[in-house]
Parts: structure tokens; sequence; C-alpha cells
């Protein structure tokens, strides 16, 4: 399985080192909840869960703006 660390994370969002460990801590929490029985790595995060967790966060953003 590939995964995303820290750095990948600040290429991809922009953001600053401490907000992309944020990103990754959160986004385990929500992998753990979803697979309990999976193993996940203190500051990586599996690459499609990521992928997979932005494109329906812009999916809801695109949404929002389209009822604008």
């Amino acid at each position: 399985m590939d995964y995303y660390n820290v750095n990948d994370i600040q290429k991809i969002t922009g953001e600053g080192q401490g907000k992309c460990y944020e990103i990754i801590r959160e986004l385990n929490k929500a992998f753990k909840s979803k697979y309990p029985e999976s193993v996940s790595i203190q500051g990586k995060i599996p690459k499609w869960f990521f992928q997979e967790t932005m494109r329906n966060k812009k999916e809801v953003y695109k949404e929002e703006l389209e009822e604008l």
C-alpha cells in the first residue's frame, strides 16, 4: 500500500507542516473509524483514502456552490 507523508500533503495542499500533520491525524481517525481492523501508521495516510476523502470534500463543496 502506498502512503502520503507530511511532505506530500504539504505539496498537495500548500499548507504548513503543522497543519498537514493535523490533516493526517484527522484522516487517520476517520480511517480507523471506517476500517477498525486496519493498522494506521503515525504520520502517514494511505494515498487511496486521502484521494477518496478529498474527492468527496470537493464534490460537496461544488454542490454547495451550485446551490448559491
